[in-house]
């Protein structure tokens, strides 16, 4: 190779590279626009954006690679956020930050005009409304118009009346093979309405509990996300860390795309991010939790193999 040609191979690599780094400014700059006017269309008319998102042409994909998690910095941890149509486990101890993640993921997607339907096992849906109105959210008004579904199988479980007049109130998951054919029967009616959804399951520990059988629990389980994945729903399940046995947990990880994971040392919580693609560090993050606005410490953007 002369060099004269080398020089050529050099300055159309630096030519490739130069194009990429703007069709990719492009994208996101697009992305940006796009969820700023969707936030507007949804400011005014919240089903419109589903009807719209439901009558777009199969070739057009809107959410080109992933969905906001609805918190910046786990965003671009992520290189965006989780991916679309993907089971996503966020396991911790008690009180971790993995519940304002999950609000922030419910608030951002009714933002951007996607139904979301928010299942409680373990959990009264008057202080799951509280979390999520707590950030700036008008629960009641998504209710009404149909976006947000509550699905309250803990109420009648502990001998309570729901607190939303629009939640759908069953016995309790003990059936298992009942609360499936509920759940597929409530996902079926968003997806024929608004073409797709999104949900958020708090938790799997009440669901376990309620099944009563941890050895036929992962079966349900598959059946559950397989469901969910086929559908095209983005799909986040809660649960405890150390309250079943170690094998069931790596059974439900099987059956997920990924997992966020948080623990605590002393005063400092932690999370790190598992399997999912494209993440730009796999080491433990601090969580910076300011009343509810959730941010991360520094992480060092790496090359995962």
């Amino acid at each position: 190779m002369t060099e004269e040609n080398g020089k050529e191979k050099t300055d159309r690599l630096q030519e490739l590279i130069n194009l990429r780094s703007r069709i990719l400014d492009d994208m996101e700059s697009s992305r940006k626009l796009l969820s700023e006017i969707e936030s507007e269309i949804a400011a005014e008319n919240p089903v419109s954006v589903a009807r719209i998102v439901r009558e777009q042409p199969r070739h057009i994909n809107v959410d080109l690679d992933n969905i906001s998690t609805g918190i910046q910095r786990l965003d671009e941890l992520m290189s965006g956020g989780y991916p679309e149509a993907s089971n996503v486990m966020l396991s911790g101890p008690p009180y971790s930050s993995k519940y304002m993640i999950a609000d922030h993921f419910i608030v951002n997607s009714l933002a951007s005009g996607y139904p979301v339907i928010v299942v409680s096992l373990d959990r009264d849906v008057r202080s799951l409304r509280y979390d999520i109105s707590r950030l700036d959210t008008p629960v009641e008004a998504y209710e009404d118009r149909g976006l947000l579904k509550f699905v309250d199988a803990y109420s009648k479980n502990i001998q309570m009346d729901s607190d939303s007049r629009n939640a759908t109130v069953i016995d309790s998951a003990a059936n298992i093979s009942l609360f499936l054919k509920t759940m597929d029967n409530i996902c079926g009616s968003f997806v024929a309405k608004y073409g797709r959804y999104r949900m958020v399951l708090f938790s799997l520990t009440g669901w376990i509990t309620q099944s009563g059988d941890e050895k036929t629990f992962p079966k349900a389980l598959q059946h559950f996300t397989q469901r969910r994945k086929l559908e095209g729903a983005t799909t986040l399940y809660l649960i405890e860390d150390g309250i079943f046995e170690k094998s069931l947990y790596e059974n439900m990880n099987y059956f997920m795309d990924g997992s966020v994971e948080f623990r605590s040392e002393t005063s400092t919580e932690y999370l790190r991010v598992r399997g999912l693609k494209k993440i730009k560090s796999r080491d433990w993050i601090e969580v910076i939790n300011n009343g509810g606005n959730i941010s991360l410490g520094s992480f060092e953007l790496k090359r995962i193999k």
